[in-house]
């Protein structure tokens, strides 16, 4: 349906474009005719006898067939865009709509070539329609219908994929919002039971827990729908939840993070998708102090930010429904068009992110 201006404006630009197009290229068999080709039959005496007449050259026979060609080619077009826009609201069937829409424009057609070329048949004093042109003009006629069908379909197409983007990427936002809140129970109950052995025995220790804790919850609470932000903010994130599981494991924990300078200042990274990757570490794997969980992050060549754990899975596996690489992966999808690596091995796995170098515009 030709409801938005966009589509009315562009397509009336095509129709006179084409129309222009279809009537400079009648030109070229006109240069030495002296009558319109669309008109047959013999001369009459206003073009043997007068000089001064409408038709006195080739030039001007080639003129007045161009602008005839322009004026009908522009008259199907307006025909064909007025047909599509009442055919569209027409509770039928879609073939339905077609089929009765493509024979009333041949139809219509005939009628308009016809009014035409009798309008030129009194203004050339002589003359009767030809029924080749006529044949050309239903074919021209055709195409237009054609044209009109498939830039419509396109841009029903491009509006749809628009959509399905931006559906997808609602989806992921809600999934990040029931990823969070999922989650924190679990994690709030782990951090207040090593908080409240903290207090007893390490004050200090206590304290600066407290605050790691409270600037995660900040950031989990405030977040909103921001589903990107820079990589310094997200590795603070990022430390703050590994010192906590740092306090927690002890000597059977550990991390490494080996990050430029350069790209903490420039680099972003959807949020919480360093700290996913840790607590998917911290989950899914058994770790002792003989046999610490050793987590890494690494910058890597190019724009690409690496999280590698080794692996010792836990005999009894914790229920999981995979939603947190899921959530990521469809988020980075969503913003920049891929996906996320995933790379595993017996002794080693690896997620690498796309590190993105600007912030994406906000869906």
């Amino acid at each position: 349906m030709l409801e938005p201006n966009s589509d009315k404006k562009g397509l009336f630009r095509l129709a006179v474009i084409t129309s222009l197009g279809w009537g400079i290229i009648s030109l070229f068999p006109m240069i030495n005719a002296r009558r319109p080709f669309f008109l047959e039959g013999r001369p009459s005496r206003a073009f043997r006898m007068h000089p001064g007449g409408p038709f006195s050259s080739s030039q001007d026979a080639a003129s007045l067939t161009a602008l005839w060609v322009f004026l009908l080619m522009f008259s199907f077009w307006l025909m064909n865009l007025y047909l599509y826009s009442r055919f569209s609201r027409m509770p039928w069937a879609g073939k339905t709509k077609n089929y009765l829409r493509y024979g009333l424009s041949c139809l219509l057609a005939v009628v308009v070539y016809y009014g035409f070329s009798t309008l030129v048949y009194v203004l050339a004093d002589g003359g009767r329609p030809r029924i080749f042109p006529l044949m050309v003009a239903l074919a021209n006629n055709v195409i237009i219908l054609v044209l009109i069908d498939l830039i419509i379909l396109q841009r029903k197409s491009a509006q749809i994929a628009v959509e399905n983007s931006q559906l997808k990427m609602n989806h992921a936002i809600a999934q990040h919002q029931h990823l969070k809140h999922q989650l924190q129970p679990h994690f709030l109950f782990n951090s207040l039971t090593t908080l409240k052995s903290l207090i007893k025995k390490q004050r200090p220790e206590a304290e600066e827990y407290l605050v790691r804790l409270a600037d995660l919850l900040r950031a989990s609470i405030n977040s909103g729908n921001e589903t990107v932000i820079p990589l310094r903010d997200e590795l603070k994130l990022c430390v703050d939840y590994l010192e906590m599981q740092k306090v927690r494991f002890k000597e059977a924990f550990r991390y490494q993070i080996t990050l430029p300078d350069s790209i903490l200042q420039t680099g972003y990274l959807p949020i919480f998708s360093l700290q996913l990757l840790a607590e998917n570490a911290i989950k899914h794997n058994a770790f002792t102090v003989e046999e610490p969980l050793a987590i890494q992050i690494a910058y890597q060549e190019p724009n690409t930010i690496v999280v590698t754990n080794n692996k010792k899975p836990k005999q009894t596996l914790e229920a999981s429904s995979g939603i947190g690489l899921r959530n990521l992966s469809e988020r980075y999808q969503v913003i920049c068009g891929t996906g996320i690596a995933v790379r595993e091995t017996d002794q080693y796995f690896t997620v690498e992110l796309k590190l993105l170098l600007h912030e994406p515009s906000h869906h």
